[in-house]
């Protein structure tokens, strides 16, 4: 089976007073394992995988930026790496 990967930057935003609860229900379950469960069940219902990290703190927007980053960069040296491996040379032989 083939797939293809996309990567989510993700912001989900907790009520205190849910917090509270999903501690509540047992001192092993933090929030952030909670958050990474309810993603993972939904995604995995649609018939996708997915791998995730849960991190606190409001970075979006640091994140999103650096994702695009990212991307570009490996854009950029895929690209390079192609032109480098077709080089054509006249008469089949090429020197650097």
């Amino acid at each position: 089976m083939e797939v293809k990967p996309f990567t989510l930057v993700l912001e989900v935003l907790v009520p205190e007073g849910k917090i509270k609860e999903v501690e509540s229900w047992n001192e092993n379950i933090t929030i952030e394992d909670y958050i990474e469960s309810v993603v993972k069940d939904h995604v995995n219902d649609r018939g996708m995988l997915c791998k995730l990290a849960v991190v606190e703190g409001d970075l979006y927007k640091d994140v999103k930026e650096y994702a695009h980053e990212v991307a570009n960069h490996k854009a950029v040296v895929a690209l390079e790496q192609e032109i480098l491996d077709s080089k054509m040379c006249i008469g089949g032989s090429c020197e650097d």
